[in-house]
């Protein structure tokens, strides 16, 4: 990687951190609440409501835990898992599987995700702030993995691919919701702060998608196209133009 490559991918982490750390601080809000946003991603009433209000931020544009079950025992990392939204209600619907593992790289995100732990009175959930290219975990200690709509703040996505598969146990499996693209974008919205901050600038088509997750090794790859939802395209401010370039993806594979 070069070196002004590599300033260009700082100055994105910087931004995107700078951005997300105002909405832990709820220094950030959008027109569209974020209950309004995770209704129409599939997450039920019944079980939002066994959070506390403010766990939710509507950072959201899908919903990982309509696509996998977990077994006793079974371990599972949330990479990019805020305040911890997607563990808990993991841990509710699967009260006897393994250690669930939130990865962050903002304390703040983690000392909100710890005090609703703690609060809440969850069990074998664990929190550690780290980078998803370089998962402060062993290797293949993991037996699956989540991810909603943050691998694409991250612009080496070879790296967190990579990493993923190291963690990994055989035959681990992944399910991550981000969002993909339908055509390039306008060369001005590639450039901009906010679109990278909310997913956008860091998309891509998915054969660039499917060619970076068989490159990290891995097998049965899937990809579940859908149209991202009005709520999610409003609540950001984009329009309803935005859903002429992107979508939503639900990426799955195996080690």
């Amino acid at each position: 990687m070069g070196i002004k490559e590599n300033s260009e991918n700082e100055k994105i982490r910087k931004s995107v951190d700078e951005f997300y750390r105002k909405i832990s601080k709820d220094e950030c809000r959008t027109e569209v609440s974020p209950e309004e946003v995770s209704e129409s991603l599939g997450y039920s009433r019944e079980m939002m409501s066994q959070l506390p209000k403010g766990v939710d931020l509507g950072l959201s544009c899908g919903n990982p835990l309509e696509n996998f079950e977990m077994e006793n025992g079974e371990t599972l990392i949330d990479l990019g898992c805020g305040t911890g939204k997607d563990l808990f209600l993991t841990r509710i619907k699967y009260p006897d599987s393994g250690i669930l593992y939130g990865l962050d790289r903002l304390a703040e995100m983690i000392l909100k995700a710890e005090k609703t732990r703690d609060m809440k009175k969850f069990k074998n959930i664990e929190f550690r702030q780290g980078t998803l290219t370089s998962m402060p975990f062993e290797p293949e200690s993991m037996d699956k993995a989540i991810s909603n709509c943050v691998i694409n703040l991250e612009p080496e996505k070879q790296d967190v691919y990579n990493e993923l598969y190291r963690i990994l146990k055989k035959g681990g499996k992944f399910y991550i919701s981000d969002i993909m693209l339908k055509k390039e974008l306008p060369e001005e919205w590639k450039k901009s702060e906010k679109m990278h901050n909310t997913w956008v600038g860091g998309a891509l088509l998915e054969e660039e998608l499917e060619k970076i997750i068989e490159k990290a090794g891995f097998k049965n790859i899937l990809i579940i196209k859908d149209e991202v939802t009005d709520a999610y395209a409003e609540k950001w401010g984009y329009g309803l133009k935005i859903k002429e370039y992107i979508q939503r993806g639900m990426i799955m594979g195996e080690k």
